[in-house]
């Protein structure tokens, strides 16, 4: 069937991963246009905040060539055709399209022997399938941020939100129908990924069913109304409720298991410093420098060895972390799907929002 290509800028990816970004805006020089005597750097692309000076300072001294770093804020675009971009460091959605449009390498795993510290569960992928393109460097997952203050304990599942009238009117969820089917799906026990009417056709009645109850279907920003107090339990990623300042709102991750989000590393495939690019990738995944960026950051990370090595109050910290337990529920999913799907989706999210 026919791919339909997706515009990176959209509510979901917004929600999920945090990125709206599209290919166009920033034109860079292209590296056939360097002076002769110029000395070729190494091109690093990541988003802001991301990367420390000091950690990129630390792992350009694995190779011989300068490093030019360059970072993009979550609202910005770039021009990836004629970039001298050798690294880039983006959200599922963004690499998925790059793979998709062929602009990025196929990763030479020979040439990262760090990769085996990165979790099997990470290993493969439905944006990048065996990870032949990326390898992941972060993580989150979208879960339940609630008022502590109107629980006896943490609202841990997912039925309080789409099946039951016990928080009837304090309820937000969010204004993307493909993610909230897919949430549905999780809940009632499928993979988030399935592409089966029959499952699709229950979470649809099952959001319907539920629409009474629900005081906010994505209109409004759920962490507004939640901080607001106009509700005490909302869908939120992880990373959004980070931005929460109030003791009083916690977050929890639902043991049916969500969808995750990824920050991955790649290499271009109009790299010509390509040798090096897989150097530095391998540098990242050494688990002192993995151990810098996820205390940096703040996101949870993939790599085994690293978090060993972080610090107790990173490692137990409940918000980054899914339990052993619910882990393996956990999903990523892709954003390029074949049409007849992406068609019925559509036509069943219309139908909950009419309803």
């Amino acid at each position: 069937m026919d791919k339909r290509k997706k515009s990176v800028k959209t509510t979901r990816r917004k929600f999920v991963s945090g990125a709206g970004i599209i290919a166009a805006g920033l034109v860079l020089r292209p590296l056939s246009l360097f002076a002769q005597d110029e000395v070729m750097a190494l091109g690093l692309y990541s988003p802001e905040n991301y990367l420390s000076e000091k950690l990129i300072s630390k792992v350009a001294k694995s190779i011989s060539h300068k490093i030019n770093s360059e970072a993009y804020n979550l609202e910005s675009s770039f021009d990836f055709n004629n970039g001298s971009h050798d690294i880039i460091i983006g959200r599922d959605s963004v690499i998925e399209n790059l793979i998709d449009e062929e602009k990025l390498l196929e990763l030479n795993n020979d040439l990262i022997t760090n990769r085996s510290f990165i979790d099997q569960k990470f290993l493969n992928s439905s944006f990048d399938p065996d990870r032949k393109y990326s390898i992941p460097l972060s993580y989150g997952a979208i879960g339940i941020a609630y008022r502590k203050s109107k629980f006896s304990e943490p609202p841990s599942t997912w039925r309080w939100l789409l099946d039951s009238d016990k928080y009837a009117g304090k309820i937000a969820l969010i204004g993307e129908g493909r993610t909230l089917i897919q949430l549905a799906l999780k809940y009632m026990g499928v993979s988030l990924n399935t592409n089966d009417p029959m499952w699709i056709n229950q979470a649809e009645k099952l959001l319907k069913r539920q629409k009474v109850n629900v005081r906010d279907f994505g209109k409004k920003n759920g962490r507004d109304l939640l901080v607001s107090g106009e509700v005490d339990l909302a869908i939120l990623s992880n990373e959004e409720y980070k931005k929460i300042n109030d003791s009083d709102i916690e977050f929890t991750f639902p043991r049916e298991g969500s969808l995750i989000w990824q920050d991955s590393v790649c290499i271009s495939k109009s790299s010509q410093l390509s040798g090096d690019a897989h150097t530095i990738i391998n540098s990242l995944l050494e688990p002192k420098n993995g151990r810098s960026l996820a205390e940096d950051i703040q996101f949870a990370t993939p790599n085994i060895m690293a978090l060993d090595m972080c610090k107790e109050s990173y490692k137990n910290n409940h918000t980054l972390f899914p339990n052993s337990q619910i882990i393996e529920r956990y999903e990523d999913t892709s954003s390029i799907l074949d049409f007849d799907y992406e068609m019925m989706i559509e036509e069943m999210w219309d139908n909950i929002l009419s309803a």
